[in-house]
């Protein structure tokens, strides 16, 4: 019975050792699979070009970003209409944000400050004032240069003021750019390009003090024509800055910088006006009209003020991704809402507008293009502006 049972027992034993080794074995032919991971399908923003145009190095650069695999990971809300930061000084005088001979700086660490001397000598002041009182106001709102022979982008809604520079008597308005900090009159300009459908649209604006409007087609380019004064002389080349071919993408750092004139009184405007700049980031997006990115927020900041308007909104490169275009309004300047539209919808939109690729009119004649501008496109688009002052 002893040696039956110890049969079992060692049969039992050999059983189990094999058990053991049959497992091992199995060990080394088991491979681990990833299940694959759901992804949110998102709203694909295009990019335009992928490559840089070739473009001479005397004239305006557009580039591509680092953007350009960007995806926006949310449907992108139509813009919505939103107060328009008006470029009317103030008239009662109202104490400034700063003391005066101080630059307004807002949380710009030292590692950008390269960046921000480099924006801030692109940007310029745009000041435009009447002979005397009239149906116009005096206007003061900002720049950005894009190009070394002197060309300048802003908004429709400042150089709509070029338009009407002989009205209603010639010479009435007088527009100047200036530079610095404080800003001082450097250069005279003329309108060098404005969107038609931005003058058809909006026209009949021109009479209201807080015009209200999404941002759509409100760029506009100038061109340097010469300087104020004899003491003052031309640069060989202007400071400025290259325009990107994609849109930002949300979260994206950026310093806006500008001519914020808000808080300050009509004297102070043109005797004391200082360059402003904040690093902020992109927020919310827009489209005006299908699945591009064409606006974007930047949320509150020193710059979310009346004159910044045409501000430069620029990536950690420096590259132009956005100009200043509209703000929410807000008693200060924290809980306001600044908006830039993106440069990539002004290149679309310019092609649309002027019937020429934006890269292609630069490289080009700048002087015979605004000369062509004005005598067969202008006309008609301040003759609109008048009809809708004289109330025709």
């Amino acid at each position: 019975m002893f040696v039956f049972i110890r049969t079992i027992l060692f049969a039992l034993a050999g059983l189990a050792l094999a058990i053991l080794a049959g497992v091992s074995g199995l060990k080394g032919d088991v491979s681990v699979s990833a299940e694959p991971v759901a992804t949110t399908t998102g709203v694909s923003v295009p990019h335009g070009a992928t490559s840089t145009p070739t473009v001479a190095t005397t004239t305006a650069k557009i580039v591509p970003t680092k953007t350009a695999t960007s995806t926006v990971t949310k449907p992108i809300a139509k813009a919505p209409p939103v107060p328009k930061p008006t470029v009317t000084p103030t008239k009662e005088p109202i104490a400034p944000t700063t003391t005066p001979g101080t630059e307004l700086v807002s949380n710009i660490p030292p590692s950008s400050i390269a960046l921000n001397e480099r924006v801030r000598a692109s940007i310029v002041n745009i000041i435009c004032v009447t002979k005397a009182s009239g149906p116009l106001n005096s206007i003061s709102a900002s720049g950005v240069m894009i190009d070394p022979r002197g060309v300048i982008i802003t908004n429709s809604h400042v150089g709509q003021y070029f338009l009407l520079k002989d009205y209603p008597s010639p010479d009435f308005v007088q527009c100047v750019i200036r530079t610095g900090s404080p800003a001082q009159p450097k250069y005279t300009a003329e309108l060098l390009f404005l969107p038609p459908s931005w003058i058809a649209d909006n026209a009949q604006k021109i009479n209201q003090s807080k015009p209200t409007g999404n941002g759509e087609h409100d760029y506009a380019f100038l061109r340097i024509t010469g300087t104020v004064s004899s003491s003052v002389t031309l640069p060989a080349a202007f400071p400025f800055l290259p325009i990107a071919i994609n849109p930002p993408s949300e979260g994206q750092t950026m310093l806006a910088a500008g001519y914020p004139a808000g808080f300050l009184g009509g004297i102070t405007v043109q005797r004391e006006l200082y360059a402003a700049s904040a690093i902020t980031h992109v927020g919310d997006v827009f489209t005006f009209n299908t699945d591009t990115l064409d606006l974007f927020s930047l949320g509150g900041s020193i710059v979310a003020q009346q004159g910044a308007s045409g501000g430069a909104v620029t990536n950690e490169d420096g590259v132009l991704m956005g100009i200043v275009v509209t703000a929410t309004d807000a008693p200060d300047t924290a809980s306001r809402d600044l908006r830039a539209i993106a440069t990539s919808y002004i290149i679309r939109d310019f092609q649309k507008e002027a019937g020429t690729p934006i890269d292609t009119y630069l490289q080009g004649d700048i002087e015979t293009e605004a000369h062509t501008f004005a005598l067969t496109t202008a006309p008609t688009l301040t003759q609109r502006l008048v009809n809708v002052i004289e109330g025709h």
